[in-house]
């Protein structure tokens, strides 16, 4: 993996992290030579829950042609209880336990034989077809309305919820597509004229007419976490130092933002808000994208799917089955013609030549 520091190994020597791709999969693998290019490999791949170096890490699918249970040997040390390598046992089962397993909790005092794990075998030239659907990721809900944003794509949902069941408009954005997480990737957030959406990376602004067309309009190319006070779009950064993870040095310091807190003024600028007050009421803002509460206080949640709860605890699944397909008007920033940048523009710009006169 590019960019990536190698490690000391405690067996002396470095270690770089390098991504090793395959027909239908990834791996991550620890080599103690720096390395590019075609490289052979044997051995088998395992589940990692705590590396995750990759950006953007190939999913593996494939049709699983036999699962069995791996046992072994637990033995008791003096800092707790570890499982004893070279001990491993293969058990055929039909399918993988529900449990935890990293939970080893036991009231036996003597070495046993404990499951840590299953062992797959996975059939990767007979992948089952993928169903193209949408996978909710962020809710926001003003009133009967209520926009869901797609976890990867740029998909936008739009429910009126004045209807039984809600009328469902899609609308497909132009927007990248984001690498698929187990959460959101963007924000959406609500208001009586349409929705913003924001990322990392930018903000968009999306107006829905009544006729329901969709003009969307990229007014930031700076991101972050967001959130929607009284009408206002606020971006929040770090307000306190923290350790970090950089693919380059590993754990280093990160130091707060200068201005942790900026706002979207109404001529769509971020401006630094310093005001201890506004700070603390904006800061103290829930931010999770994935839940959103209406004004009768039902509770919104997008995860995968759409759920609402009432208030008297009533819990039901909100079918997202698409009755149009919404019309997009996409308005493009012309940087070149910005007045912003008339003094780049100056700098940068070939007049064109003189014309000569012929006598």
């Amino acid at each position: 993996m590019f960019g990536h520091t190698p490690y000391s190994h405690p067996d002396g020597g470095l270690r770089w992290p390098l991504e090793v791709v395959g027909d239908g999969w990834s791996a991550e693998w620890s080599s103690d030579r720096p390395l590019t290019g075609r490289v052979e490999l044997t051995g088998r791949l395992f589940v990692d829950i705590g590396s995750q170096r990759s950006d953007n890490p190939i999913r593996v699918r494939g049709r699983v042609r036999r699962v069995q249970l791996v046992e072994q040997r637990i033995e008791h040390t003096s800092s707790g209880l570890r499982a004893v390598d070279g001990t491993e046992r293969l058990t055929e089962i039909e399918s993988t336990p529900h449990r935890y397993w990293s939970n080893w909790d036991t009231t036996s005092t003597e070495d046993h034989f404990q499951g840590t794990g299953v062992l797959l075998d996975l059939d990767l030239d007979d992948v089952p077809a993928t169903k193209v659907e949408f996978v909710a990721g962020a809710v926001s809900v003003d009133g009967p309305d209520v926009w869901v944003m797609d976890r990867s794509n740029p998909v936008l949902l739009h429910l009126d919820t004045r209807s039984t069941p809600p009328r469902v408009v899609e609308y497909l954005l132009p927007l990248t597509i984001e690498p698929p997480t187990d959460q959101w990737t963007r924000r959406v957030h609500a208001d009586r004229d349409g929705c913003w959406i924001t990322s990392r990376y930018e903000v968009f602004r999306c107006d829905r007419a009544r006729d329901g067309t969709l003009t969307i309009e990229r007014v930031c190319a700076e991101g972050g976490s967001s959130v929607l006070v009284d009408g206002r779009l606020f971006l929040v950064g770090s307000t306190y130092p923290m350790l970090g993870f950089d693919r380059r040095y590993g754990a280093v310091r990160v130091d707060p933002d200068a201005h942790p807190v900026r706002m979207l003024d109404n001529e769509r600028r971020l401006v630094p808000i310093d005001d201890p007050a506004t700070v603390a009421r904006v800061t103290a803002q829930p931010r999770r994208a994935d839940k959103a509460r209406g004004a009768d206080d039902t509770e919104w949640v997008a995860v995968v799917g759409l759920t609402a709860q009432s208030p008297d605890g009533t819990r039901r699944r909100v079918a997202l089955d698409v009755q149009t397909r919404g019309v997009v008007h996409w308005i493009q920033p012309d940087p070149y013609a910005d007045p912003a940048n008339a003094d780049i523009m100056a700098r940068i710009s070939v007049p064109n030549p003189r014309t000569r006169s012929i006598d």
